[in-house]
């Protein structure tokens, strides 16, 4: 492992950028709605041609606008917690590993966590833009017109949470071979 002075601006800045291009996913979509959506927006359908829920156009971008106002709460809340919390009561896979090998080993351990928490962060905010983008495309009468879309979306937003969490803990905390820790060792050597 290599110290935390020999890592340059884009290792630091790292954790930040899935939640940033998700927060600029949100931005367009809305910017995008403000222009394309009527007035009065259909959000969800209870069957072809007849509106389920409808809202006007300011009162879908407050909406949007508060969530993402909330998510980024929660961002900085939960990265907050990871830097100030002592490393001992951190959860982790092969916490052996990653709390008994020295100040690079956490470092990295709270490197890994930060981006894996702005990476949900960043699924979150693509959610909040595909939901937009529903609620665009389901204005115009055609195939889109259904009360399953928004489901369809919600769902799979679950999903990819789920699987995302599950990889994270799984494969994304594998202490690295013994190999890699070896030259790791001999570069900084």
């Amino acid at each position: 492992m290599s110290s935390g002075t020999a890592r340059g601006a884009a290792w630091w800045l790292a954790p930040l950028r899935p939640a940033a291009i998700g927060m600029a996913a949100v931005v367009v979509a809305l910017l995008v709605a403000s222009r394309q959506l009527p007035a009065h927006t259909i959000l969800i359908w209870s069957s072809a041609g007849k509106k389920g829920l409808a809202a006007s156009r300011s009162d879908l971008e407050i909406v949007v606008v508060i969530t993402s106002l909330i998510v980024i709460g929660i961002w900085v809340v939960a990265s907050a917690a990871l830097a100030f919390m002592p490393a001992r009561h951190i959860l982790v896979p092969h916490a052996v590993y990653w709390k008994g090998g020295g100040r690079d080993r956490t470092r990295d351990m709270r490197h890994r966590f930060a981006i894996y928490v702005s990476r949900a962060i960043g699924i979150t905010f693509w959610f909040l833009a595909a939901e937009v983008v529903a609620a665009l495309v389901s204005q115009k009468n055609g195939l889109l017109e259904s009360p399953w879309l928004p489901v369809i979306i919600s769902i799979l937003y679950i999903i990819a949470l789920l699987v995302f969490a599950v990889w994270a803990f799984a494969d994304g905390f594998q202490p690295p071979s013994r190999a890699a820790q070896e030259q790791a060792r001999r570069r900084t050597a």
